[in-house]
């Protein structure tokens, strides 16, 4: 019970940073002296500072009040993307500031003990020549595209398919000794979103939520209330969803799913003028989609254009993905969605598929959070807002210089 209290009054400090002993007493429903009791651990633990002064208003009977901060330097995370469009490891620390990045090696991995090691290498490269306490740097977050056991740590199914079948949790955490979860990049840039919208201005993603992220194939997540559903489902299933009319061949050998008509995958096969061009995830390259949505951007007639159409595909069939469980609104993701046509014609797309049943389309939010900042955010929220929370080691240690 305590340890979870701590992190009950962790997670409002982080999520509403600023707020006071008091406030956060009336909002857990614990006593003042209760709240002071935790606090007072959390701030000898290097967790929690303490900020300016404020004098309460008059119902607080003219209080003065302490507001309370997360301290960056009390805890430290590593995050990994492994994706086919976002392969890299960054260090970061306890407010989300990115202390270093490392891009694994550009040529898709073939081996799975060179992309472990390629891994731990970049985490040594970061942690060597500073003096990061080591009891700080609390665990490592790993975020793919496919079917993930986030309990077990093991990777069901992924595009990158030296993935397939492994225990990254225990692989990983074992070179390293450090606790290590893994989870889908649908449910991490979820879990993102919710966190950041509660920061930024205090506000829940109350009901549910449909995420999508789209690449060169395309996932999507169910949250409700602003978390997500936990299954070992595949997450990039509707991405082979039948499209009326469509005529790319997919990965999966089908013609016609609809990442070939609006994802990455489609789109820069439209471009080339070969929709079939490219036969397995080997083929397809980050530079490639980047330059495409550059292109379109900078006005290219075709690039737009095709960028365009893919859009509306995808916005017309969220609308049929999302009509079981009415989502009080729509979050897109990934690079694709970074291009300007298509962002605009997805949001025209939903509001034609719901104006055709009479119904008012959901907000449709563009997230700027990309799969690296993601995994950086779980890693914050699975090892000090999820997991008991264990400030032995942290009282100890000593503090962390400036890095």
């Amino acid at each position: 019970m305590r340890e979870h209290n701590q992190g009950l009054v962790l997670g409002y400090i982080m999520r509403r940073a600023g707020l006071s002993r008091s406030e956060i007493a009336e909002r857990v429903g614990l006593t003042e002296a209760a709240i002071s009791r935790i606090t007072r651990e959390l701030i000898d633990s290097g967790l929690v500072r303490e900020g300016s002064t404020q004098t309460g208003t008059p119902g607080q009977r003219g209080r003065r009040l302490v507001q309370l901060l997360p301290r960056s330097s009390g805890a430290f995370f590593l995050a990994i993307s492994l994706s086919i469009s976002d392969r890299r490891v960054a260090l970061v620390d306890l407010a989300g500031e990115r202390l270093a990045e490392a891009r694994l090696p550009g040529a898709l991995p073939r081996s799975y003990p060179a992309l472990l090691d390629a891994i731990v290498g970049a985490v040594q490269q970061f942690l060597s020549g500073t003096n990061l306490p080591r009891a700080r740097l609390l665990g490592l977050a790993a975020v793919t595209s496919g079917a993930v056991d986030s309990v077990a740590g093991r990777i069901l199914d992924a595009s990158l398919d030296v993935l397939r079948g492994r225990d990254l949790a225990d692989d990983l955490g074992g070179r390293l000794n450090l606790p290590v979860v893994v989870d889908t990049v649908g449910r991490a840039l979820g879990m993102a979103e919710a966190l950041l919208a509660m920061r930024g201005n205090g506000t829940e993603l109350r009901g549910p939520s449909f995420v999508g992220h789209v690449a060169f194939g395309l996932g999507t997540t169910i949250l409700f209330n602003g978390v997500p559903v936990r299954s070992v489902a595949d997450e990039r299933l509707a991405g082979h969803i039948q499209v009326p009319g469509a005529q790319g061949r997919c990965v999966c050998g089908a013609t016609g799913c609809l990442m070939t008509a609006a994802a990455g995958f489609g789109i820069l096969g439209r471009l080339a003028d070969d929709p079939g061009r490219a036969a397995t995830w080997r083929d397809m390259r980050p530079h490639d989609l980047a330059r495409a949505v550059a292109a379109a951007n900078a006005g290219e007639a075709r690039a737009a254009a095709v960028f365009r159409e893919a859009g509306l595909v995808l916005g017309r069939t969220i609308f049929a993905l999302g009509a079981s469980v009415g989502p009080k609104r729509v979050i897109l993701a990934g690079p694709v969605p970074e291009a300007g046509p298509f962002a605009h014609a997805a949001a025209a797309g939903l509001r034609e598929g719901y104006e055709r049943a009479g119904l008012a389309p959901p907000p449709l939010i563009m997230s700027r959070v990309d799969y690296l900042h993601a995994a950086e955010l779980l890693a914050i929220v699975e090892f000090t807002l999820t997991r008991p929370l264990d400030l032995g080691p942290l009282l100890a240690a000593p503090e962390a210089p400036p890095l």
